[in-house]
């Protein structure tokens, strides 16, 4: 247990160096933006308070008592405009035929392209809808936690100024504005896979609450359309269903209306065509914004060109100034001038009304951003300090120039040249409106260069104690120098995260910088002076063919992360870095055959065939070793080829296709709908390949015997499972309303079933992890009354006497020979099955054929080293032979290439390092939603979008095991003299304990070497791309993924090092009972 806990140790705190490396990174790099917590007030001296006309109201006159606001979740502007081309079949085409029909009002409605801000996730889109301020890219990651707003927003400005506000809907809002409402109507947001309880919820109360006189603003957010796109996608009937419900939703409201009211119907974000959201593409970016009054909301004009096109931003200060409100202090978006150019007080209208009133709007927007400008210079530094005067001198000639104009305008009176000196004006109000806007999206986020350097050094740092690890794991003994550089990371970490989250830019952090640098040369001093035993012929610094070309995969894989296009082509260059390495140890494994195995013995036996034979025999030719390997090659490559069929497209593939196999089942598009049983039946397929072959292997390695724990959950258990996932699939692809129907039981019975089935078994192996059946012996002897008493008795001693003799012959044990093998691939049944149901029918046969490929590859990897030589060219009994064919492996390449085959599977999973291509859905996996807490979702979530790092991490392990057992077919190309008893397989371990956790250590040690590299890259092309014009888009998404890829890898290597040691034990108490038994 000594060196056990010692392995372990060393683990978890390599792990904790990386994590804290990323984490102060993370937050240099991920800064939110600074927040300027200051409240626009009525009390002003830039709004004119000589208006005689209409309500009073704050810096402007109240043009409407009364606003509902309406937000439908996702809708697409697609969906709201008219397209008289459009095929009729297009579910969410010119489903909204009132909107079409109001807009024949062109005074009365108006319908705008209403683009969102990434990223483009609800509760992001809520806050810039409410406070007209730009979210920042890790803004996204709290779209789980909705946390208060407590920046300044029209909610609160409405509530400051005695306004009633009502609201319906997605229960976000409660989280965003808590106590905030006069009267609420929240309903559950989460669950994507219901259609219609928060809908049906509004609609039950929307028409009785508005008919009120209770309210000043009615908030209505419907989430019917967003979840349809979620779960079928946009090209489904059941859009059309529910467009048309909102359609009359819409009429309805319109009827209850009056002159004082005005309409705001808006979508917070689009969908792609799959009906995800999150990212920055034309389809998520492009909502729809349609406003509507009973009385007129504009006057027509031939004076400027109207927009059609606004952003999202640009409707708080618009609702404002229409409500007679203060525009929020932190706004940046700006009026939508048009609605300001019609005033039902005019007695008479005039083009000079019309540019005054809208320039009047548009200036004391103008004001509004000066003054947060001014602020926000105050607390940050980071604003252009040129440029911000600039801005101030542009607003100052503006403020000039309005000032000469009202003077002329009461002199001289309304003339032409005044007009289009206001329209002159109205220009720079809106320049200086679009600058400040531009400006600010670009430094946004305020980069803290301090953190991201000390990040960078400590993920430099842990790199460094990695590869010292796997330098030392040769070592019987952990070194001293282990305890001194641990004590000096627990040093340097404590400075660097005090240094970090607690003095900030207040200190200079020159004493962390020496600390890491010192740190990593004493580090690299060490791993250079480090006296390895004499019989280590190989390590992962070795110059040999397949370090040669693992550690130039490795290299370019780092520097891939530092180009934009080799980044959004991530998932070919992986296939391509996959191929390449197999087919080096492809050859590898043919020169192996040519130079350890001895073929006098084929000549012979050659010489005597062909004395006898005279035919050519073509099946001697097809199982020639360097044959079999070469179409085990051949098949790995068909197999990881084949599975990119099952990648997601990204926005800028632009060749990309979707996959059949992402659409959900029940909404595959009208050209596929034929394919569906084919790819139900082929998914389906995959799952009883899988569950037989488990079952043929344990058969033919005789760990099918006895009725230990792993044999019934292989029996009885997982095969349960596999018919309850089946079935789930099947039932996902009933037609959406016969699906809503059934009870909430019947949908997630089955899943639920195979979670509990799932638990039991994982307990019950973990609990007695072995499959091996010990042989018991007949002992019991009874006398048949039936006249031959004396033969009975005489054969019984003769028995006896037979028995003393094999007496000293060891027992007869099932399955001792591939102990570890079976008991851990009874694990990975375990997560394959939970992998599969997650991932839904479509994408999972990439799991299979992720199987296939390693186990191919652990054919060839066996035959092609020296490992299996060493074990059988030395003293078994000592265990020699393990102990040197240890020192000799070098698990570097191996390991290179196990990394990249399944950096190729994260994308033949369906997933890609964007947003957008999470699947939410998958949190309802045997749950109707309404979760209490959120972390259930979060994990489902998680082993959904990394099933390839979480599979990686379970079967890494078999590149120790595997080649102990010879493999399927490795004694097919072995030409060795077999001898009785010879054969002893992955038993060999339990013979010297500190070999096998050496061996451990070393694989372990060198997964979290390649994960460390990877994330390291990321990290750099970030820092280095931080003003990238794609940093945003591609580099920032590159390195959270990496980033969380890496601490998925780093969890379950842990629990499978758990695994595997809990399985050791088992074993070792299992011998010590034997021999127990035996004395006895």
């Amino acid at each position: 247990m000594g060196q056990n806990f010692k392995c372990f140790f060393l683990l978890c705190f390599l792990i904790l160096l990386y994590v804290c490396g990323l984490l102060i990174f993370a937050k240099g790099f991920l800064l939110k933006r600074v927040v300027v917590e200051r409240n626009s007030t009525c009390k002003v001296d830039f709004a004119m308070q000589s208006d005689m006309h209409g309500e009073k109201g704050c810096w402007m006159h109240v043009r409407y008592k009364k606003a509902i606001i309406i937000v439908i979740d996702a809708l697409r502007y697609d969906f709201a405009s008219f397209d008289p081309t459009a095929n009729d079949s297009i579910p969410y085409k010119n489903r909204l035929t009132f909107i079409k029909n109001s807009l024949m009002k062109p005074n009365n409605a108006k319908l705008y392209k209403f683009i969102a801000d990434p990223p483009t996730t609800t509760l992001q889109r809520l806050k810039g809808l409410t406070t007209g301020s730009l979210p920042t890219f890790v803004d996204a990651g709290s779209n789980f936690a909705s946390s208060e707003i407590t920046e300044d927003n029209f909610i609160d400005q409405l509530i400051g100024h005695n306004k009633r506000i009502k609201f319906l809907g997605d229960d976000t809002w409660i989280g965003l504005f808590p106590n905030r409402f006069n009267k609420q109507f929240p309903f559950p947001s989460f669950n994507v896979k219901d259609l219609h309880t928060v809908d049906d919820g509004v609609l039950k109360h929307l028409f009785k609450e508005q008919s009120k006189n209770d309210w000043e603003v009615l908030v209505a957010h419907f989430l019917g359309v967003d979840h349809c796109g979620h779960r079928y996608g946009p090209n489904h009937p059941a859009m059309r269903d529910k467009l048309s419900q909102m359609n009359d939703m819409i009429r309805n409201v319109t009827r209850l209306m009056k002159d004082d009211t005005i309409l705001f119907v808006m979508g917070d974000h689009g969908m792609t065509k799959t009906g995800d959201h999150g990212g920055d593409s034309k389809d998520e970016l492009e909502a729809a914004l349609f406003v509507y009054s009973p009385a007129q909301i504009t006057s027509q004009h031939n004076l400027w060109k109207e927009r059609d096109t606004i952003s999202q931003i640009d409707f708080v200060p618009t609702i404002s100034l229409l409500l007679g409100i203060p525009i929020p202090f932190s706004n940046l978006g700006q009026v939508i001038e048009e609605l300001f150019t019609h005033c039902p007080w005019w007695q008479t209208s005039s083009d000079i009304k019309k540019v005054y009133h809208s320039t009047k709007a548009l200036r004391l927007n103008a004001k509004q951003i000066s003054y947060y400008l001014t602020s926000y210079y105050e607390y940050s530094s980071d604003f252009p300090i040129q440029k911000y005067y600039e801005l101030q001198n542009l607003l100052d000639h503006a403020e000039k120039d309005l000032q000469a104009l009202v003077t002329a305008m009461v002199k001289d009176g309304a003339t032409r040249d005044i007009t289009e000196d206001l329209k002159i004006l109205r220009g720079h109000y809106i320049e200086y409106i679009s600058q400040v806007g531009k400006i600010c999206k670009g430094i946004w986020a305020k980069f803290d260069m301090m953190s991201i350097s000390i990040g960078i050094l400590t993920l430099l740092l842990a790199i460094s104690t990695n590869i010292y690890y796997i330098r030392i794991s040769d070592s019987s003994e952990v070194p001293n120098s282990v305890v001194i550089l641990i004590l000096y990371c627990v040093v340097y970490l404590t400075y660097a995260m005090f240094q970090t989250f607690f003095v900030g830019e207040t200190l200079s952090a020159f004493m962390v910088y020496i600390l890491a640098i010192v740190g990593i040369v004493m580090i690299w001093i060490l791993t250079y002076n480090f006296s390895a035993p004499e019989t280590v012929a190989e390590t992962c610094l070795s110059l040999n063919i397949n370090n040669i070309f693992s550690w130039m995969i490795m290299l370019l894989y780092f520097v891939l992360f530092f180009s934009n296009s080799f980044v959004v082509h991530e998932d070919s260059v992986t296939l391509f870095f996959t191929q390449t390495l197999m087919w080096i140890f492809c050859f590898k494994s043919i020169q192996s055959f040519l130079v350890k195995y001895d073929t006098s013995q084929l000549d012979q036996k050659a010489k005597r065939h062909k004395t006898q034979h005279k035919t050519y025999d073509i099946m001697r030719t097809l199982t020639q070793p360097s044959i079999l390997a070469i179409f085990a090659t051949l098949l790995l490559n068909v197999l990881v080829r084949f599975s990119s069929n099952f990648r997601a497209c990204r926005e800028e593939q632009w060749t990309c296709s979707l996959s059949l196999f992402l659409y959900p089942l029940a909404s595959l598009p009208e050209e596929l709908t034929s394919y569906r049983n084919v790819r139900y039946f082929f998914s389906v397929g995959c799952v009883i390949f899988f569950l037989l072959a488990i079952r043929k292997y344990v058969k033919h390695s005789g760990n099918f015997q006895g009725n230990s724990a792993g044999i019934i959950c292989i029996k009885y258990i997982y095969p349960i499972c596999g018919v309850a996932i089946v079935l789930h699939w099947a039932l996902q692809g009933l037609p959406q309303p016969i699906l809503d129907a059934l009870p909430v039981w019947q949908q997630i019975f089955l899943p639920r079933l195979v979670y509990i089935l799932l638990f039991i078994s994982f307990i019950a192996t973990t609990i007695k992890p072995l499959t091996i059946h010990l042989l018991p012996k007949q002992e019991k002897f009874s006398v048949q009354a039936d006249g031959t008493v004396i033969p009975q008795v005489y054969n019984k001693l003769k028995q006896n006497f037979k028995d003393e003799k094999e007496a000293e012959h060891p027992p007869i044990v099932f399955g001792l020979g591939t102990t570890y093998s079976s008991a851990l691939i009874n694990f990975v049944v375990i997560f394959y099955l939970l992998l599969v149901l997650l991932l839904g029918d479509g994408p999972s046969p990439s799991l299979l054929f992720a199987f296939l490929s390693v186990w191919l590859f652990l054919e060839v990897y066996t035959a092609s080293g020296t490992f299996t030589k060493m074990i059988f060219s030395g003293d078994e009994s000592s265990g020699f032979g393990l102990t040197k064919a240890c020192k000799v492996n070098n698990i570097w390449p191996p390991v290179v290439f196990m990394s990249t085959l399944f950096a190729t599977l994260f994308y033949s999973t369906g997933h890609q390092a964007t947003v957008p291509s999470i699947k939410w859905e998958s949190a309802f996996t045997g749950f109707h939603g309404d979760f209490d807490y959120n972390i259930i979702p979060a994990i489902l979530i998680t082993l959904n979008t990394f099933a390839a790092e979480v599979f990686y991490s379970i079967l890494c392990p078999l590149l120790v095991i595997w080649p102990l057992t010879d493999g399927l077919f490795l004694k097919s190309m072995a030409t060795k003299k077999e001898e009785p008893g010879h054969w002893k397989g992955d038993f060999l371990l339990l013979e010297d304990e500190d070999v096998f956790k050496q061996m451990l250590f070393r694989l372990f040690s060198s997964m979290f070497l390649f994960q460390g590299i990877k994330v390291f890259g990321s990290m750099c092309a970030a820092a280095l791309h931080r003003r990238h014009l794609m940093v945003w888009k591609i580099f920032a998404p590159r390195f959270v993924f990496a980033a969380v890829s890496s601490f998925a890898v780093f969890t379950f290597t842990l629990l499978t090092y758990l695994i595997i040691i809990n399985i050791h034990h088992a074993l070792t108490r299992w011998v010590k009972q034997l021999e127990h038994k035996k004395k006895k």
